[in-house]
């Protein structure tokens, strides 16, 4: 039992020192303004959006991470305006804060396809206290001694940039996020440019069904990952899903692959949804592969002629 908490404490700091990346969401394309500031304003009500992640539920100070994202849309100027926050504890002695203020400017190109560029600076703040790892009994270590570091609190500033292209069967969109950092400042405490592409279609079989497949690629320093998803929507206030992660990075002993399930519903401009994930794999071994996000949202109705964003009318 001692060793295996050892496992999860050696665990979380590969995670962070390896595989740092970005909030890998399952009910990102909701409000994307986190991972692409061009999302800002893809509606044309004031938007309001939380979501909560508890990662490796039955393992203790397992990873807690959020999402708030607000935003509003200007018709006069074609512009959207936003505010994104985003926290990933990495549950021992490891903590990130990203907050910024989101632009993007929106055009028209003609009457069902949009295009819209945008621009998000803040700050990053990582914190890391080295001192809070315990170990349950060290004589397990035997010989081997271990140095995690002096305590750090780094407030950096910080910078994403955009573009999405919308029609109404159709969303492609690409970022670059962390746009200050280049490949030299990377450390456990500044992260990498990431990129991120997605692209999502929709079919509608009937009058009252929607269904969107999508596909997400998302790449920092040596790190891949890609995201399968598909989602079906009844009457646009239903919806279920499936999303799958395939590891794409072929690390020994340090592989993850994960399969989520998610619900919702919307009713008077709230939304509520929820998913489940299971991971399989090395990391899985070490950690209960258990995950669980809850979604919610709030829409301030305003009007206006903008054309409507994929699936979000």
């Amino acid at each position: 039992m001692k060793r295996y908490i050892f496992s999860i404490v050696a665990l979380f700091l590969s995670v962070s020192l390896f595989a740092q990346r970005d909030l890998m969401l399952s009910q990102q394309f909701f409000s994307r303004v986190n991972m692409n500031p061009s999302a800002t304003g893809n509606t044309d009500d004031v938007d309001i959006f939380l979501i909560g992640r508890w990662q490796w539920m039955a393992t203790e100070n397992s990873p807690k991470s959020g999402v708030l994202n607000i935003t509003n849309y200007f018709e006069k100027v074609r512009s959207g305006i936003g505010f994104t926050a985003t926290y990933d504890d990495l549950g021992i002695a490891s903590r990130t804060l990203n907050v910024k203020a989101a632009y993007a400017y929106h055009l028209n190109l003609n009457e069902s396809i949009l295009m819209s560029f945008g621009l998000s600076a803040g700050i990053l703040h990582h914190y890391l206290d080295p001192a809070k790892h315990i170990y349950l009994d060290p004589e397990e270590l035997n010989e081997v001694t271990l140095n995690f570091g002096d305590k750090l609190s780094i407030v950096k500033p910080d910078a994403d940039f955009g573009f999405e292209l919308a029609m109404p069967k159709f969303m492609f969109g690409a970022s670059v996020m962390h746009l200050l950092n280049n490949e030299e400042m990377v450390s456990t405490s500044i992260p990498g440019r990431q990129f991120n592409w997605y692209a999502r279609f929709l079919l509608s079989p009937s009058e009252k069904l929607d269904i969107a497949p999508a596909l997400l690629y998302y790449h920092r320093n040596h790190t891949n990952r890609a995201e399968l998803n598909l989602m079906m929507f009844y009457k646009r206030v239903v919806w279920w899903g499936l999303t799958y992660r395939p590891d794409l990075n072929g690390l020994d002993n340090f592989s993850s692959n994960d399969i989520n399930i998610n619900v919702g519903m919307e009713y008077k401009k709230f939304r509520i949804g929820f998913a489940f994930d299971y991971a399989f794999g090395e990391v899985s071994n070490a950690a209960s592969g258990k995950s669980i996000e809850l979604m919610l949202s709030y829409r301030i109705e305003k009007t206006s002629n903008k054309s409507a964003r994929f699936l979000e009318d």
